[in-house]
């Protein structure tokens, strides 16, 4: 508006309510004009404006229209991958218009495999999928559509087991690399399904499966195999038993029956697999007569209600430390 004077400040109302110099608004004047500036009108923007002079004051009434909005660039079907990124523009006619995405009927929001971003009148949905579905934009009254086919991803091995040999009691990684790294898989140790246990552990990273066998037992020695769909693949597993020496002997005993019979002997690391005693080759195990004890790497054989006919040779073996002694028993007649 034009004042007839410069010198006069003046008040710009929008109804009633007085307005300030902001970002979207600017206010100026030159000379004995008096300028309002609304920059990039919305429809929120319609409505009274009055310039106030004090004295004077003058009135307009501002109406904003929505300006037809149209689909310029449509979605594209995409046939992808799985775990292919998939991309969709939608370009309409007028800049800057806030949208909103949908993915077989549910909106989409923005999340670390998801990103959605705006530039100018295109507005961009680019994220990784694993699902086929209808994508969807949205903004006021127009839409576009397309359909998103997701190719699974085959399910075979890549990288197959390898035959491994081991030491006893020690730890034992059985691997494999899978195509997908949905698939499900299943670990046997023969015809028997392996579940995870306390020395058994079954992992899985990306495309990645790992069997980790903890202290690793002379019976754990076979052949493992897994299964993927209708794909299988199998290695050997070898345990060489832990090489254990004698540290102390067995000793000739001299008993009078029925008197117990005692034989002791030490060996260079913890056997976990139960040495062999036997009594002129036959092997001995526990009963009533027959007591075998272990303390740490001491192994102990006693020997209750002895007879003169058990007189003989003991042996202790254990994998291929091997310890012999003369048991002599007399009577007491």
């Amino acid at each position: 508006c034009e004042l007839s004077r410069h010198n006069v400040d003046v008040r710009w109302m929008k109804d009633g309510f007085e307005l300030k110099p902001s970002r979207d608004l600017r206010i100026h004047a030159m000379g004995r004009k008096r300028f309002l500036q609304i920059m990039k009108c919305r429809v929120t923007d319609s409505g009274t404006y009055t310039c106030d002079a004090g004295d004077a004051s003058t009135t307009c009434t501002v109406e904003v229209y929505e300006r037809e909005l149209l689909v310029l660039q449509g979605l594209e079907d995409l046939d992808i991958q799985e775990d292919q990124n998939a991309v969709f523009v939608c370009e309409v006619s007028v800049e800057d218009i806030p949208g909103e995405w949908y993915k077989n009927g549910q909106r989409i929001q923005p999340t670390s495999t998801v990103k959605i971003r705006q530039e100018g009148k295109k507005t961009f949905s680019s994220h990784v999928q694993q699902d086929s579905g209808e994508v969807k934009f949205v903004a006021r009254n127009v839409e576009s559509a397309a359909y998103l086919d997701v190719e699974e991803l085959p399910m075979n091995i890549v990288k197959p087991l390898q035959d491994k040999a081991a030491l006893e009691r020690s730890r034992v990684i059985l691997d494999c690399t899978v195509s997908n790294p949905r698939c499900s898989i299943r670990w046997y140790k023969g015809c028997n399904v392996i579940l995870p246990s306390e020395r058994f552990e079954i992992s899985s990273e990306g495309c990645y499966r790992k069997l980790i066998i903890q202290q690793v037992a002379l019976e754990d020695e076979g052949t493992y195999s897994v299964q993927v769909g209708e794909y299988t693949c199998s290695a050997k597993l070898t345990v060489e038993a832990q090489s254990v020496l004698m540290l102390r002997e067995l000793r000739d005993v001299e008993v009078v029956a029925p008197d117990d019979a005692c034989f002791e002997c030490e060996v260079s690391d913890l056997v976990l697999r139960s040495p062999v005693w036997s009594l002129n080759g036959e092997p001995l195990q526990s009963g009533p007569r027959v007591r075998l004890e272990k303390t740490g790497t001491v192994h102990r054989l006693t020997l209750r209600q002895t007879s003169p006919n058990m007189s003989g040779e003991v042996a202790f073996t254990s994998g291929k430390a091997t310890s012999r002694a003369q048991l002599r028993v007399t009577s007491d007649h």
